[in-house]
Parts: C-alpha cells; structure tokens; sequence
C-alpha cells in the first residue's frame, strides 16, 4: 500500500513539475534545437516573411499567437485573390483560434529542411504540419512552399485551400463549443492563460489517471497470467509483481493523455504536455522492457539449472546486461527524437565509433561471441573428456574469453574460444557405448581345427558376457600377417565409463 501511494504521488508530481517548468520558462524551447531561422524579413509593406523549413513557419505563427499578434500571423497565410483586407484579418483571427484550441501539431514531427519530407507520399512543396479535431474526424493542416515574387526566396505558407476552409472549420467547431455550457465563473482566467475549468479539468484528470491506472495494471498483469498458462510458462508471484509498477505507469499516462485531450487547453500548453508524456512513455515502456528482460533471465536460467547446464548459467548474466543497456541506448536515441533533436548524426557517430571499437577489438568480440555459441550449444561441458582438435583432456572452465582444458600431462591448456568454437570436438562422456577391437596373433603352427576351436571360444567368451553388446560381436580371421595368423575382435561394451571399460576387458 505504501508503494503504490508512493508511485502515485511520484505521478502527480512528475506531470505538475513537467508542466509548471515549462509554464513558467516561457522563453525556452523544447521542440526545435536546431538553428533558428533568420527574422522575419518583410517582403512587402507587412506583408510577407521569409521562413526556412515547415517547423520554423509554425513556430513563428505560434509566437504571433503568444503575442496576439494578428498582423504577424497573417504573413503566415496565402490568402485566395478573391478575400479583401478586412476579410483577411478576420480569417487569421479565426485561424490563430482554431490552431490555439483543436490543433494536434508535435513540432518534433514536423521537418525542419527548407524542401520539406519528400517521402511522405505528398505533391512536391506540400507539407501537412498537423490536424485540427473537429466533430467526426479531424481536418489535415495543409502547408506549401511558395515562391516570393521579386526575390529568389522560397517561403512556407498554409496554402489556399486550407485557408478557404477555415471559416466552415470554425463554424463546426462552435457549435460544439463547451465554455458555452459553463457557469461563467468557470470560464474566467486564472494563471498561465488557463481558465478555471481547465484547472479544474487537468486535476480530475489526474486524479483519474491514478485511479483507474490501477485497474489497468490489474488487468494486464491477469491477462500475462493467462497467457502465460495457456502456453505452459509458469511464472511465479513475484515475476508478476514486476510488472505491476510499468503497467500501471503507462496505463496512467495513457489515462491522464486521454483526459487532458477534452481541455481544449492552449497550443503551448499542449504541446508542453505532448512533449512531456512523450518522454514519460519512453521512459515508462523502457523500464517495462527492462522487467521484461529480468524475468525473461531469470526464467531462462531456471531452466538452465533444471536442466544441469551449469555452463551455460554463466552467460545469463552478461546476457541481461547487455541487453538492458541496448535498451537505455535505444530509449536515449528515442527521447532525442521525441524532442526534436536530428539522431541521423547521433546514429551515424555510433556506427563509426562502433566500427572503430570493432575493429580495436576484434580478437575480443570473436572471442566472446564464441564463448556465447559454446556456453548455449554446449558441445561440451565442464568435467567432459575428450578429444579437442589434437590434444585429449578435461573440460576445467568455459569462459567469455577462453576455455580451460586439463590435458593427460596435467597441465592446463587455455584455447580462445574463438578457435575453441571451430574444433572438431570428440566428447568421450556423450558415449553411449564403448568400442573395443584387438588384434590377437596365432603361430604359424597353428592347425585349422585349431583355428576353429579358437574362433568358437572367443566368441561365446564375448556373447556369454553380460556387458558385451551381442550385435556386432566379431571374432575373424583376417590375414597372414609375417610373423602370425592374426584374428581380429571387435564387439562394443555397454558402458560409458573409462574404469569399467578397462575392468571388462581385463
């Protein structure tokens, strides 16, 4: 009980601070860490201004809209030939409204290189920048590239169809409009240009974010369990419990991101929530891959142990680690693009320095990776005996890096693992049987009746044991070697153990 009012506290406090920090740093961006564009340049008497990329225009309209700057915001705009001045400055007015309330715009998404993306199936010089939810679906923000006149500048506007559309968008969106079913002291300004129902709205979302969080985790932590039953994978209490933490994270963000959705709260304000629940959900699904991982080891070494691979226990280990920091790697690299950072360069940086750690340590990683293939395939174990490549001995230690063999001088030979993988490994203790064949040499004077005599005896000698497998058991007479008749015999012993193989053909 004390964990989960701990978690939900923590919660509750991650999102205000989140949200207060970047309330009262108006100043400071989150979105784009790129290089600024260059000021607005006028291109007429207030007319147009020169922009860079699709980001950097939607952020200089959303600056005007912090300035309720109508003037600046219209530059923004390429307006039909057909609308007059007064016209046009009522657009904006609505435009600068519908962005501020219905816009669903992630900067981060949105390019920041002056042509635009060129692979989003889009006409040339188009750039759709966001939506706009209006009932029954959510209208597309459309951007273009235009071409100023007089000059060789290119600049990115909302392009004339949308603007056209703006009115019909604004009449469909007030008729919904739900201030208007409100007390007016709920529709009063308070602090940070929030007014008091949304104030109101994002503490009971909040408070429904850590109420029902629990029930999803709940749910979800049922739901694995059946899973887990129907496939045969019996996971323990304990493994179950570490789900619980992640799951009810996410299903609290995923809660409290729905909620805050109905706010109509304004564009800075929701781009700052946007950004902020975008990096808890990296944060929150990494720490459930995370427990994913723990449970996932643990469970394989059981098996391990189950299975008397001690051998193969060892790996476990470095398994999870490495594992784990691919995971943080991947999170970090996700987190940079959630916020808007370019990881084409990042990534690239990774590759060289990869490529250069690779090739400093390439004995190294062969070595590791065959000590990996060694430990999971096991063609032998510690304690086996054998013969490996041309020296015969005791498997002592298998390592990351090397492998340990106790050879019949009693002298430890330490074979890299990286050419320990490519022997030709012969494992003594994977015998079923023993082989036994012997040549026994016969005087010349030796008569044929003699011969036959020999022949039957040996034979039943070897069918008449308990430990002789009867088939193949061979007694021949094979050749006239110079000095004797020689008689070959060759049966296999039913046991795998040195000692009594010895003991039986004594």
């Amino acid at each position: 009980m004390l964990r989960q009012v701990s978690d939900n506290k923590l919660l509750a406090c991650a999102i205000w601070v989140l949200l207060g920090f970047k309330l009262l740093s108006p100043n400071l961006s989150w979105a784009v860490p790129q290089q600024e564009p260059a000021a607005a340049v006028p291109v007429t008497a207030g007319a147009e201004q020169a922009v860079e990329s699709p980001r950097s225009a939607l952020k200089g309209f959303q600056e005007a809209i912090k300035r309720e700057d109508v003037a600046g915001a219209s530059a923004y705009l390429d307006f039909p030939r057909r609308m007059n001045a007064e016209r046009k400055q009522m657009v904006t007015q609505e435009l600068m409204d519908l962005i501020n309330r219905k816009a669903q715009i992630d900067l981060a998404q949105v390019s920041d290189q002056a042509t635009g993306r060129v692979d989003d199936g889009l006409l040339p010089d188009t750039e759709i920048v966001g939506r706009i939810s209006v009932p029954g679906g959510a209208v597309p923000i459309e951007m273009r590239r235009l071409q100023v006149v007089g000059d060789e500048r290119r600049i990115w506007r909302f392009s004339q169809e949308f603007v056209d559309r703006v009115p019909d968008l604004t009449e469909a969106v007030n008729q919904y409009n739900i201030e208007d079913r409100l007390p007016p002291f709920l529709t009063r300004g308070i602090a940070f240009r929030l007014k008091a129902w949304q104030w109101l709205g994002l503490g009971l979302a909040l408070l429904l974010a850590i109420v029902t969080s629990h029930l999803v985790a709940y749910l979800l932590v049922r739901i694995i369990n059946l899973l887990s039953h129907s496939i045969k994978l019996e996971l323990g209490e304990s493994s179950l419990n570490r789900f619980v933490a992640p799951l009810r994270w996410l299903g609290g963000l995923l809660v409290f991101r729905i909620a805050r959705s109905f706010l109509e709260l304004p564009l800075n304000v929701r781009q700052t929530f946007l950004y902020a629940e975008n990096v808890a959900f990296v944060i929150f699904f990494s720490y459930l891959a995370m427990r994913l991982i723990e449970v996932g080891t643990d469970l394989a070494r059981s098996n391990m142990e189950r299975q008397g691979r001690s051998g193969a226990v060892s790996v476990v280990q470095p398994i999870r680690k490495g594992l784990k920091s691919l995971v943080g790697v991947v999170a970090s690299l996700w987190v940079l693009r959630v916020l808007g950072f370019d990881v084409t360069a990042v990534l690239a940086g990774l590759g060289v320095g990869g490529l250069a750690v690779a090739l400093a340590g390439q004995k190294t990683i062969e070595n590791l990776f065959g000590g990996i293939s060694v430990i999971i395939d096991q063609p032998v174990r510690v304690g086996d005996s054998g013969k490996f490549g041309d020296v015969i001995g005791t498997v002592e230690e298998i390592g990351l890096r090397s492998t340990k063999v106790r050879t019949l001088d009693r002298t430890i030979l330490t074979i890299p693992n990286a050419e320990f993988s490519l022997m030709k490994l012969e494992n003594y203790e994977r015998r079923d049987k023993m082989r036994w064949t012997t040549i026994l040499g016969l005087r010349y004077e030796t008569r044929p009746d003699q011969m036959r005599l020999v022949l039957m005896r040996l034979k039943e000698l070897l069918v008449g044991h308990p430990m002789v497998v009867n088939d193949p058991a061979r007694v021949r007479f094979v050749r006239f070697a110079p000095s004797s008749l020689d008689v070959e015999i060759f049966c296999y012993l039913n046991t795998a153990d040195v000692q009594v193989y010895w003991a039986i053909v004594e």
